[in-house]
């Protein structure tokens, strides 16, 4: 066999196994059981080889499946527990929402009331102050009135008590 011999060799084993697809992707350059053939036969160890790597290839692959699923459900589970927490965090705002509207609610209620309080208050001062008024008003008509009495002299004469004032 001289060099001319493997360039044929050389294009078939290129082409190899990556024209056909879903197979051939399982397989990478390095791990490819036909790079080792000699052209236009086939070596035992080649295929003892081929079929000794083929159980851990199919190992490695239900490892990688099933770290990916895990990765997948672990995902799940994250975005789930982020759901619950936006879920808490929105309910707790709107908790936080009606406790400020209740607590905004009796404000203005009790500011009403002050305010009704603080007219009443007003009212009652204005009474108290037209009373006393009456009250001085009166006390000086009845001062008024004793002066006129004390001042006849008869009047002096049947009521001493008047007269000492």
């Amino acid at each position: 066999m001289g060099l001319g011999d493997y360039s044929h060799c050389r294009q078939r084993m290129s082409r190899g196994l990556y024209g056909v697809s879903g197979r051939a992707a399982l397989w990478s350059q390095a791990f490819h059981p036909l790079h080792r053939i000699p052209c236009g036969t086939w070596r035992i160890e080649a295929q003892e080889q081929a079929q000794a790597s083929s159980p851990v290839l199919e190992h490695l692959r239900r490892q990688l499946e099933r770290a990916f699923q895990r990765a997948a459900a672990r995902g799940r589970a994250r975005r789930a527990r982020e759901a619950v927490a936006a879920v808490a965090a929105a309910a707790a705002a709107a908790r936080e929402e009606r406790t400020r509207a209740r607590m905004e609610c009796a404000l203005a209620r009790l500011r009403a009331e002050l305010l009704e309080l603080r007219f009443q208050n007003h009212q009652l001062a204005r009474t108290l102050l037209d009373l006393n008024m009456k009250m001085q008003q009166l006390k000086k008509q009845q001062d008024l009135e004793r002066a006129s009495k004390s001042q006849s002299p008869e009047d002096d004469a049947m009521n001493p008590e008047c007269g000492n004032a």
